[in-house]
């Protein structure tokens, strides 16, 4: 009997670890569509700057074969998009020419996907940059 409470305690800590560590789909669910449906930037800050607004009237669209969208108005920029256990967006060159689309280009870790909001940040933290788009 001694050994079967023994036993016991040394196995419903694990038991208690394992379940409580379960991570949820709903934060970075692989089966989400994304290429269903227009996006917007709804948060975009670089260096702890808020620079959401550079991406006012954009509308982003997450298309099949990697091609991602950009339209404002009757302007689109084509560029392309993958999700692994990264989130990579390339929308051209980090120049002052390519303002603002080219700030997008970068390898983002994912915070969370649901079928309404994908929160990023920056894969270097130093860089202290988080994109945040929603669902139209």
């Amino acid at each position: 009997m001694f050994m079967n409470r023994r036993l016991v305690l040394l196995v419903l800590p694990l038991f208690i670890f394992f379940f409580s560590c379960h991570k949820s789909d709903d934060n970075n669910n692989s089966n989400t569509n994304i290429s269903q449906g227009t996006w917007r930037v709804t948060l975009f800050t670089d260096s702890g700057n808020d620079e959401t607004s550079d991406f006012s009237g954009y509308s982003f669209t997450f298309g099949s074969g990697d091609v991602l969208t950009a339209q404002i108005n009757t302007t689109s920029q084509a560029g392309t998009w993958n999700r692994g256990s990264d989130f990579n967006i390339d929308l051209g060159p980090k120049s002052d020419s390519n303002k603002p689309l080219g700030e997008l280009t970068d390898n983002w870790k994912i915070i969370s996907i649901t079928s309404s909001e994908i929160k990023l940040t920056d894969d270097n933290a130093s860089s202290n940059e988080f994109l945040t788009f929603t669902k139209n």
